[in-house]
């Protein structure tokens, strides 16, 4: 138990230690956009979020090269982590994609720690492994996937469709997400602090 404490307490520095060496990083401001996904492929945004004392959610968007709306979800994940609905928004966009019959799919998520564990399958936690191990299982199937990070800024449209409960395909596009679309094929920039 003593052993046990003081790893943790040991963690918790080593935490602290790299939050404080990111904090003092030189950051500069850049303009961001959203970028078109290259050649064949599709692109397909996802997120997940979690507020203390509610339920989460999670949600997405595939688009096309032009920028267009090809498909899109919201799913209510009950009570989890922020990580873990992210994990189910990665879940979530690809069954969709599959299931649309897309084998060629640029995923863009907005967590850094969430595109580690998809791309690695490494995961130290007890949170979210059923869906690692669901998520790695449709990587291995017969279709181009290549995983990236992209700004919280750039995945609006998956940040919108994120609900409470259920889970719901649109079919046609929401009306909350249509001006974020607009914004996105018209390549208008968000600024954005970067560390250099």
């Amino acid at each position: 138990m003593i052993y046990h404490i003081s790893k943790q307490g040991e963690t918790y520095k080593n935490v602290m230690s790299a939050i404080e060496k990111v904090e003092q990083r030189d950051r500069v401001l850049s303009y961001i956009q959203w970028k078109l996904p290259v050649g064949n492929y599709v692109k397909l945004n996802t997120d997940g979020a979690s507020k203390e004392g509610r339920n989460a959610g999670c949600g997405g968007v595939i688009r096309g090269n032009q920028g267009e709306r090809l498909g899109g979800f919201a799913k209510g994940v009950g009570n989890c982590s922020a990580f873990v609905a992210e994990l189910w928004g990665v879940l979530e966009g690809l069954l969709l994609a599959k299931r649309l019959g897309f084998s060629n799919v640029e995923l863009s998520i907005d967590s850094h720690v969430v595109v580690h564990v998809v791309s690695s399958g490494r995961h130290q936690g007890d949170g979210g492994y059923s869906i690692i191990k669901k998520i790695r299982r449709l990587l291995r199937l017969d279709w181009n996937i290549k995983i990236s990070h992209e700004y919280r800024e750039l995945n609006k449209c998956a940040v919108g469709c994120k609900l409470d409960h259920d889970v719901i395909f649109y079919e046609a596009c929401p009306t909350k997400i249509r001006d974020i679309l607009l914004v996105d094929e018209q390549g208008i920039t968000s600024p954005r602090l970067i560390v250099v």
